[in-house]
């Protein structure tokens, strides 16, 4: 009895000693968030801003709209930043241009953000300047060529812009 209750004993304690020990490795991620803003003409804040959507429910029935708007830059002039396209949603783009042609925007802030404060209007957009748009974005001679017809669309003239961009690194430890 006493060898019975040894080889169990013993069989239990090679057991649990042999036991496979799992090892958790715990990462820690860092995310770091980079915001990147620069200023252009006149001194606005961000401030009051409102969005595309409200933008097109407010302009709704008016000639025009002195208003602050926070929106996804489209496309610039690539030639100097002399003009931007802002994205309104619903497939609705408006044009921005600045107050007598004193400042310009960075070239490269397609897909940035970015807060204007002006005036928003309602324009027709002769073909003649949509070609030179056209021109002004790098296109090609094809496509310049089958601007046929004039654009009655949103207009803004900007006082001031704003234009963030965010960036985020991620490190693993």
């Amino acid at each position: 009895m006493k060898k019975l209750l040894f080889i169990v004993g013993a069989t239990l304690l090679f057991s649990c000693g042999n036991a496979d020990q799992k090892k958790e490795e715990v990462k820690e991620v860092i995310e770091e968030v980079t915001v990147e803003v620069t200023k252009h003409g006149e001194e606005i804040t961000e401030e009051g801003a409102i969005s595309p959507a409200e933008f097109l429910t407010q302009f709704k029935g008016k000639d025009s709209l002195e208003v602050k708007i926070a929106a996804n830059i489209e496309d610039v002039c690539a030639k100097k930043g002399c003009w931007m396209t802002l994205d309104l949603g619903d497939d609705k783009s408006m044009r921005v241009m600045f107050k007598d042609y004193e400042f310009f925007v960075p070239k490269d802030a397609a897909g940035k953000i970015a807060t204007i404060q002006g005036v928003a209007t309602m324009d027709t957009t002769t073909v003649e300047m949509l070609q030179h748009y056209a021109e002004d974005a790098g296109e090609s001679q094809e496509v310049i060529d089958t601007i046929t017809e004039p654009e009655f669309n949103y207009s803004f003239e900007a006082t001031g812009v704003i234009i963030k961009e965010e960036s985020i690194t991620t490190n693993a430890k």
